[in-house]
């Protein structure tokens, strides 16, 4: 193994018959060295990478501070997990951060886990998603975007020269099913299959347009024939309950009930509500200061969907899919729809825009008609 020094940096070749490229930190005592992230099969392609590493540290391209950094990524994401603060300042929910965990310990350590922060290229990101996942585009996505996340924290934090997260799209998919939009009729089919003491449910997913766990967490004093008030929602994380505030402060809101449902929420409460003020709306049966398990909810929600008139993968969600999309064609606003939905920003609410226009061409053809008149 020969070592020629010449200038900035070294070039060693190994006894293979490759040349191996490294260099010393400025600044660093003891001296630090790093490592060109492969070997070279000519000498001269050595001293392409030397000169190039050479120019960035004097343009300060790259930062000495980012050379010197031994974090690996699993080591950095740890850590991103722990500090992570949400728009309000809140740490990471139970459920996002096992969500989190997840993506990282099956689709990101594997491949990245052990790799230097300061050893993470574009190339090497560009490798570890084409291999992603494939055939779960919107999981693929979702991944993507985390490491992302992570990675754009510490170019923040000076750790790298640059976010090597640069695959155009990658952030983006469409979903794998398209959302079902169901009608009136389909809504009071659906609850009326469902079991008495949770058909309510279903009316307050379309036509509250309320989410599964502001649903399952809605105790006696949050609702009455007027008004459903969201303040609080249940995640599960490993089997048991846990209730929180919702993501965003937009989340808390209060919405007013239909006046053709209100007969529904006075018969429940009269009916299946636990008692008193903190009684959950639809509580565990056998333990009603429980709430009732996401996958006892599920298993009865399928199982009255086959008794419908409703596609057999049609979800909760798309209950409330439904009501925003029929409050849009009813002449609801963008503003409105936001507000009712709880959504902290205008662009996710713009999907029923559609919908929004839709009506508007509706009003208009109705308003030549009366000119007509």
């Amino acid at each position: 193994m020969v070592s020629k020094r010449k200038g900035f940096g070294s070039i060693t070749k190994l006894p293979s018959g490759r040349y191996r490229a490294r260099h010393t930190v400025p600044g660093t005592m003891p001296q630090v060295w790093v490592n060109a992230p492969s070997t070279f099969s000519r000498k001269a392609d050595a001293e392409i990478w030397l000169a190039r590493q050479r120019t960035k540290l004097e343009d300060g391209v790259i930062r000495p501070k980012v050379l010197v950094s031994r974090i690996t990524i699993r080591e950095y994401a740890e850590r991103w997990m722990q500090e992570r603060r949400n728009s309000s300042g809140e740490p990471l929910r139970p459920s996002t951060r096992r969500v989190y965990e997840h993506y990282l310990k099956q689709h990101v350590y594997p491949a990245l886990g052990g790799t230097l922060l300061s050893e993470l290229t574009a190339e090497s990101i560009t490798c570890w998603y084409r291999d992603l996942l494939p055939q779960r585009p919107t999981l693929r996505a979702r991944t993507y975007a985390l490491l992302r996340g992570i990675m754009a924290t510490a170019l923040e934090d000076d750790l790298v020269s640059e976010n090597p997260c640069r695959v155009r799209g990658a952030s983006r998919s469409k979903p794998a099913t398209k959302q079902f939009v169901a009608s009136p009729a389909q809504v009071v089919e659906l609850a009326a299959a469902m079991p008495p003491e949770l058909a309510l449910s279903v009316l307050l997913g379309a036509w509250c347009q309320l989410r599964n766990g502001e649903a399952l967490e809605l105790r006696r004093g949050d609702i009455d024939t007027e008004a459903v008030r969201v303040s609080r929602g249940v995640t599960w994380v490993e089997g048991a309950p846990v209730v929180g505030p919702p993501k965003t402060e937009a989340g808390v809101r209060a919405i007013s009930v239909p006046p053709h449902i209100a007969p529904a929420v006075e018969a429940h409460l009269d009916s299946y509500a636990a008692p008193g003020p903190d009684g959950l709306l639809f509580p565990r049966a056998h333990q009603p200061t429980l709430q009732i398990h996401p996958s006892t909810y599920a298993y009865h929600f399928k199982q009255a969907v086959k008794k419908t008139s409703l596609p057999g993968g049609f979800r909760f969600h798309w209950l409330r899919h439904t009501g925003l999309t029929l409050a849009a064609q009813s002449g609801a606003t963008l503003a409105e729809l936001q507000a009712r939905a709880g959504h902290s920003t205008p662009s996710t609410v713009m999907l029923y825009q559609h919908a929004t226009t839709v009506r508007d061409r509706a009003l208009a053809a109705a308003l030549s008609d009366l000119a007509k008149q």
